[in-house]
């Protein structure tokens, strides 16, 4: 069973004094809002965090611009803690509310990493994308997780690079047909429409599902040198994808990209995580996630 709340709060600069703040679901006096969003987009995931009384010392430690920190969140008697944040801050407030104090972060996944990073690289013919592609999170200082069925275009020619790493990331993998986003502060490539393979987690009215899936169809938007090419065609069907959007228990390690089985009575079956809202207020109601889902095309 899911009872009992649990959090960990770590940040800290990089090479610096850092600090900790959590909770086992039996401390009443510690309480933690979030709100957290996430998908494929290279634009950065964000995340809303405010936690409440918390000591000078810690306030002071907080207020840092860039500072790195990770939300860990759970349930105490099921699957303890697990990471559902990573990211910089990027915008720090403390105020009071009545009788207590909040201390509110706005954070950014990959934040330092997208807006900084800038290389110089050159390889010899016959290169391969990939390597490109780790060579360029190694500068971002990022991990990288690949999907298995990705595949990475070559240079015969070789290929050279400088500029924004975020620009050289988009080139070489608009190349490959494949797509990029920073999760949790780890560069993932998909190919564009697939999943990273990870069959996160089965829901069902047994299983976390709150309440019944709901319909949606979305229209795609279009890069921007594509919409250029398109803009002399008259009239343009615009592309859809359908698909469903469900609410479940907080679900912490779900991720988009990711794989999740929904069982229930309108739709059963795999669908692609294409974004996820995660709320949760550990002395409050909210504490579950949504997620939009697309269906899988077959080949």
């Amino acid at each position: 069973m899911q009872f009992n709340r649990i959090f960990k709060l770590i940040a800290g600069e990089e090479g610096g004094e850092g600090i900790q703040i959590e909770s086992d679901g039996k401390n009443d006096s510690l309480r933690i809002e979030f709100d957290i969003d996430k998908d494929l987009t290279q634009q950065t995931n964000k995340s809303s965090i405010k936690i409440y009384n918390l000591a000078d010392a810690s306030c002071e430690k907080l207020e840092v611009a860039d500072m790195v920190c990770e939300l860990q969140v759970g349930y105490a008697e099921d699957i303890g803690l697990r990471r559902i944040f990573l990211g910089q801050v990027t915008y720090s407030t403390t105020r009071n509310e009545g009788p207590n104090r909040s201390t509110e972060l706005e954070l950014s996944d990959g934040q330092a990493s997208i807006r900084d990073t800038v290389v110089s690289l050159g390889y010899a013919a016959g290169v391969s994308a990939k390597a490109v592609v780790n060579d360029v999170a190694a500068q971002m200082g990022v991990t990288t997780q690949i999907a298995p069925d990705m595949e990475f275009a070559t240079y015969p020619a070789g290929f050279s690079f400088l500029g924004k790493g975020k620009d050289c990331l988009s080139k070489i993998l608009d190349a490959s047909g494949a797509t990029w986003s920073i999760q949790n502060g780890s560069l993932q490539v998909v190919m564009a429409g697939g999943s990273t393979g990870v069959q996160a987690l089965v829901f069902s009215a047994s299983s976390g599902l709150i309440g019944s899936p709901e319909r949606i169809v979305k229209a795609v938007t279009r890069p921007d040198e594509e919409a250029k090419k398109k803009r002399k065609v008259k009239k343009d069907k615009k592309r859809k994808k359908a698909g469903w959007k469900i609410k479940t228990l907080l679900a912490p390690t779900v991720n988009p990209g990711d794989l999740v089985k929904v069982e229930s009575v309108p739709i059963t079956g795999w669908f692609r995580v294409e974004s996820l809202k995660h709320k949760g207020d550990t002395h409050g109601k909210e504490w579950y996630s949504e997620m939009e889902l697309i269906e899988l095309v077959s080949s």
